[in-house]
């Protein structure tokens, strides 16, 4: 049986070799259900879905970590892509709606830019950011280079999405134990660089159809691999009506009561999942009803 929505764990029991292996299924259908994209920029939308859970994954506290894609001149604009510790995920896609290019290739789809990888932890850390650009040939190539630029970590990721499905899997070789000798140092190298001549054969419908156990199976049959338990991955929305109040007390109350003098309300729109939040005037009030003079909140995100 295939493991829908599910992210699973594994190690390699004789080398210092991890990995990550992501299915999403309603969870990828949920995220897009609003969003009208060509199907290229559908493809590159689930493939950093299924990026972001798996990166996510790595996370040892209560966190996001959101994946942007910015800057370039190709037909999108902005992407975004975010998962948490819990395994909930969401994104967005802007496509350039003057862009005449139908090209389906990474590079036409993007036109250069960077690649932006934060982590948030939480109300008093200050979020970790990196960023690479993007001059990969793929999504998956410029994670590549983001982890031996950013964090030295020996990476290899393969991703893929159609209508249906996005999946994505992760392999990591970790910092040998101190105590290897060179003889040893060399042999994981080898375990290495086997692994990731062996994930380069994945197929796109391999990736999309198998199951983590059975595509463990396929590529690494010969090695002794620890498959822990999945877990569930979902769609689900950060936005709340707290949050754009925030965002409204954060403009002042003398912008939020010129929009509403115009329009007789304040409506916000989340871009991730189309929930409208309707302020009218009496609404409005209450918002700077108890707010110390001067003050400001953060935006909605």
């Amino acid at each position: 049986m295939i493991d829908d929505d599910r992210l699973r764990r594994f190690l390699f029991e004789d080398a210092p070799v991890r990995g990550h292996w992501v299915r999403l299924s309603r969870a990828w259908r949920e995220a897009r259900e609003h969003q009208v994209l060509p199907d290229a920029v559908m493809r590159l939308l689930g493939e950093s879905l299924a990026a972001a859970s798996l990166l996510a994954a790595s996370l040892k506290f209560t966190g996001t970590l959101t994946l942007q894609l910015t800057g370039g001149s190709g037909r999108v604009t902005m992407l975004i892509a975010q998962a948490t510790d819990v395994g909930t995920l969401r994104g967005v896609a802007h496509v350039d709606p003057a862009s005449t290019d139908t090209g389906a290739g990474f590079q036409q789809l993007i036109g250069g830019g960077r690649l932006v990888v934060s982590v948030e932890q939480g109300a008093g850390v200050e979020p970790w950011q990196g960023v690479v650009p993007l001059d990969g040939s793929s999504l998956a190539a410029c994670l590549e280079s983001y982890f031996l630029v950013s964090e030295q970590l020996p990476t290899c990721i393969v991703l893929a999405a159609d209508a249906e499905h996005a999946a994505g899997l992760l392999l990591q070789k970790l910092p040998a134990p101190a105590e290897l000798g060179e003889g040893a140092a060399a042999s994981v190298q080898d375990v290495w660089e086997e692994a990731m001549a062996l994930l380069r054969t994945l197929t796109t419908a391999e990736l999309l159809t198998c199951d983590a156990q059975e595509l463990l199976r396929r590529l690494f049959g010969n090695r002794d691999l620890r498959l822990f338990d999945g877990e569930p991955v979902n769609f689900a929305c950060r936005c709340s009506r707290e949050r754009v109040a925030a965002m409204l007390q954060g403009m002042g109350q003398a912008e939020v009561a010129s929009v509403i003098e115009e329009l007789g309300a304040v409506t916000v729109t989340c871009e991730f999942c189309q929930q409208a939040y309707r302020f009218d005037a009496v609404d409005a009030e209450r918002l700077f009803l108890d707010l110390p003079a001067g003050s400001a909140s953060g935006a909605v995100n």
